[in-house]
């Protein structure tokens, strides 16, 4: 059941061999599958953050170029307006052929 857009706490217990498992409402909450990674991100303040994995990998990569853009003194807007054009030259060379 979700407050307010979170989920109500959920615990686990943890076996003998460090295992848990990942309630189904938590699964279901971070769309995990069978076979996916899970990723434990430990924050500034202390709290630890479950995340899928696949999104700790594309999180990484957006802070990446973000702060490669803040220290060229690159706007968001700028970025933006930049992604948008390389997408839109990219979908007219694709339907060229």
């Amino acid at each position: 059941m979700r407050i307010t857009g979170i989920i109500k706490p959920k615990s686990a217990r943890l076996t003998s061999k460090g295992q848990i498992t990942i309630p189904k409402s938590v699964r279901q909450a971070l769309d995990l599958n069978e076979g996916d990674r899970v990723i434990f991100v430990e924050e500034e303040d202390g709290k630890m953050v479950v995340k899928k994995g696949a999104l700790v990998v594309f999180d990484e990569f957006a802070n990446s170029i973000s702060q490669d853009a803040k220290e060229k003194g690159i706007t968001e807007k700028e970025l933006l307006d930049d992604l948008k054009q390389v997408r839109k030259d990219l979908w007219n060379e694709r339907t060229k052929k």
